[in-house]
């Protein structure tokens, strides 16, 4: 496969292909990881309404865990698609100071606060927000956004209305999550803040580095992990799905090989004198 060309990738992870949830170290009824020396587990009640994790999403977990960067101790975070909680419950098992769940789907501030308290971990440091990004107006700005954005490509032929689809599937090609947060992101990080972000070859890489070092951001990539196209949930509607992605691939707003693709753990550092653009 080729690679996007983000500055610094320092290490590439491929799964084994065919295989579902190999970054997990345990999942029967719910999945267990590792993250900082910590054993962490995760629930979904209704997986129509919230999406279980994927790989994708888990990827960036697995990044962070190894290389210990950037310190989480006592930060203000806010959790972007906050989904079931994952980063949510990472976050404060490592000592955020606090976290912010935001997600479009009402199912998941439940999903995110019962997965918090089942960790054991103190509640009062969680806020749940049910928003579209482009609508939320917060009274601060974060030291920590992290997200994962669906990234699969619309089409009206699979279109759902229920938690799944808001997880997965994205308007405008698949990058309708990674615009908001690009502009967004002045408003939501403050100066010398970090943003992380789980950013699937099928949304425009370099597009999303090239806007964000145009604003003075540093960029980084922690891994590059390499597995299959999350099109289970939509094997009635395969070919469609890879017909768009095809199209996107040529006019060279995607990279993957036949059912296979790359996720980037991506660091953006914000200088701390930045003013933005």
């Amino acid at each position: 496969m080729t690679h996007a060309p983000v500055p610094t990738q320092t290490r590439r992870r491929v799964l084994p292909a065919g295989e579902n949830g190999s970054l997990w170290e345990a999942r029967p009824s719910c999945g267990i990881f590792g993250f900082r020396g910590m054993r962490l587990r995760l629930t979904v009640e209704d997986p129509a309404e919230v999406l279980f994790p994927t790989d994708c999403g888990l990827s960036l977990i697995a990044a962070l865990n190894a290389d210990m960067v950037p310190d989480l101790a006592g930060v203000n975070a806010l959790d972007i698609g906050a989904g079931s909680g994952l980063y949510s419950v990472a976050l404060l098992a490592a000592g955020a100071g606090r976290v912010t769940a935001l997600d479009i789907n009402p199912a998941s501030a439940t999903q995110t606060a019962v997965n918090v308290m089942a960790n054991g971990l103190d509640s009062t440091r969680l806020t749940c927000v049910t928003s579209p990004l482009e609508e939320y107006t917060p009274d601060e700005r974060f030291d920590l956004v992290i997200t994962n954005p669906p990234h699969l490509p619309y089409d009206p032929s699979y279109a759902r209305k229920d938690g799944l689809e808001t997880a997965l599937v994205a308007r405008r090609g698949g990058r309708a999550v990674y615009d908001s947060v690009v502009e967004r992101v002045d408003t939501l990080l403050a100066p010398g803040g970090t943003l992380l972000m789980a950013h699937s070859s099928l949304a425009d890489i370099p597009r999303t580095v090239t806007e964000l070092t145009r604003c003075g951001f540093e960029a980084e990539t922690l891994e590059v992990f390499e597995m299959d196209i999350p099109l289970l949930a939509y094997a009635e509607h395969k070919e469609t799905m890879l017909a768009l992605l095809r199209e996107r691939r040529a006019e060279g707003r995607a990279e993957f090989d036949g059912a296979r693709f790359t996720v980037h753990a991506l660091m953006f550092r914000r200088p701390g004198n930045a003013t933005g653009s």
